[in-house]
């Protein structure tokens, strides 16, 4: 299990409604196991919105791709936290 935070364009995730193209069923499906998203946020923000991100490495990448991530720094972040979450998970198994 992993947890990380997305920082999602705020425009973009008020157009889109919040809507995701995956129903809470294929969420559970690929591991996510809770998706916290503020409904208050303050303008120190800026533009993004902060989506926390708990469960499976694999759901967790799932997630990304369903929010088009696309910020090279936030999915390289992502498979350092992913991996290390792999990692320990591994060691744990031992």
């Amino acid at each position: 299990m992993a947890e990380f935070t997305f920082f999602v364009d705020a425009d973009l995730y008020m157009m889109n409604g919040g809507e995701l193209a995956a129903t809470e069923e294929d969420l559970h499906a690929a591991g996510i196991r809770l998706v916290d998203i503020p409904k208050e946020y303050g303008a120190d923000l800026g533009d993004r919105i902060p989506v926390r991100v708990n469960g499976a490495t694999s759901g967790i990448r799932f997630y990304a791709k369903l929010l088009g991530m696309t910020d090279s720094l936030q999915l390289e972040e992502m498979e350092r936290v992913l991996a290390a979450a792999e990692k320990r998970e591994k060691s744990s198994e031992e």
